[in-house]
């Protein structure tokens, strides 16, 4: 094999490899931003449960008053 063709070859992997590791990046930022998207899905539905408690406690503590 000669010097040119080596290099070709050595050119073509490294184009597969490339475009492997574009595919695999892209395929991360999709798995990243579902995360995000179920991280902050999660902070919603804390936050809404920390409300119904606080509003439970308020209306505990006004019929303990009454």
């Amino acid at each position: 094999m000669t010097i040119l063709e080596k290099l070709n070859s050595k050119i073509e992997k490294l184009k597969h490899d490339y475009e492997l590791s574009k595919f695999e990046n892209s395929s991360l930022r999709l798995e990243l931003e579902n995360i995000k998207n179920r991280n902050d899905e999660l902070v919603r539905n804390n936050q809404d449960m920390l409300l119904k408690i606080d509003s439970t406690l308020t209306l505990v503590k006004a019929k303990e008053d009454e």
